[in-house]
């Protein structure tokens, strides 16, 4: 009997351990086959910098790579291979590149072209320069891309406007206006890179204007002295009109000095006499008003 059980036992346990090992390949190729096979991902390729290209770098082939890339997803402009960049002849970088950045038609130059300062002008503007040093340059701050008022100090006496508001004020007639605002830096010296971001002290800002803006640029450069204000990346609209003179802060310290010593003196040679108050009578229907000293006198 115990022969007898120990075969029957040993029968159901390999009856339970092919049982089970079926139960578990069913269930994990069942799955499989239920999921919908993944897409299939067509590339091509692109060009890419092996290296950082800068403003007015030529491209040259040991810069290049070519890489696959999906072809649906691929950037407008772009370049499948290194001979198709360079078939038309040589170009140069206007827009800075990065380490494995794909070379943009937009970011190059034209076939054999050159990179001048025209190419980062907006249609229909103009570009001026404006000599600065580390205080009119905003301690060195201002990078290619920021947004700047430029600001004119001048000393405006001919001016009869500035004349009247500048009464009180001991006689000054310095006055400062905004000449141009919101104007975009292109080149900080003779730098145009616009991934720069390390405080530069330099010389000069050239920057973007309309037409009437450059003729405003040129004429304030002979009469005063030019400064740039920096705006905040988020804002927009206009500033603050008008001219501002020493006397829109109250005048100088000389001027309310002397203001505040003739009131003294006024009050002084006045001498002070009895105060009065009104009382007043009807008498019937008529009322009458008599003045009487005070009582507190």
């Amino acid at each position: 009997m115990i022969g007898i059980a120990a075969v029957f036992g040993a029968v159901s346990i390999f009856a339970a351990d092919l049982w089970i090992k079926s139960e578990a390949s069913a269930r994990t190729t069942e799955p499989a086959a239920l999921l919908p096979a993944a897409p299939e991902v067509e590339f091509n390729t692109i060009v890419v910098a092996t290296e950082p290209l800068r403003f007015g770098m030529p491209v040259d082939r040991a810069q290049l790579r070519e890489i696959p890339w999906p072809q649906e997803a691929l950037p407008q402009g772009s370049f499948s291979t290194i001979d198709a960049l360079l078939a038309e002849g040589s170009r140069v970088v206007l827009t800075p590149v990065e380490i494995n950045e794909p070379l943009l038609l937009a970011k190059l130059s034209g076939p054999n072209g050159r990179a001048t300062l025209s190419n980062l002008l907006s249609p229909g503007m103009r570009a001026v320069t404006i000599r600065t040093d580390e205080i009119a340059g905003v301690g060195g701050f201002v990078t290619p891309g920021d947004r700047v008022d430029v600001v004119l100090t001048r000393d405006a006496g001919a001016i009869t406007e500035v004349q009247k508001n500048a009464q009180g004020a001991a006689g000054s007639t310095i006055t400062t206006e905004i000449v141009v605002e919101n104007a975009k830096v292109l080149t900080v010296g003779q730098g145009a890179d616009t991934r720069q971001t390390s405080p530069q002290i330099v010389e000069s800002v050239t920057i973007e204007v309309d037409g009437g803006g450059a003729q405003k640029v040129a004429l304030a450069r002979t009469v005063g002295t030019l400064s740039l204000s920096l705006r905040s990346s988020s804002q927009g609209g206009a500033s603050v009109d008008g001219v501002t003179t020493i006397s829109a802060f109250g005048g100088s310290v000389a001027a309310r000095a002397a203001e505040s010593a003739g009131a003294l003196f006024k009050a002084a040679e006045e001498p002070e006499g009895p105060k009065f108050t009104t009382v007043v009578v009807t008498r019937g229907t008529e009322p009458q008003s008599y003045q009487v000293v005070s009582p507190d006198e």
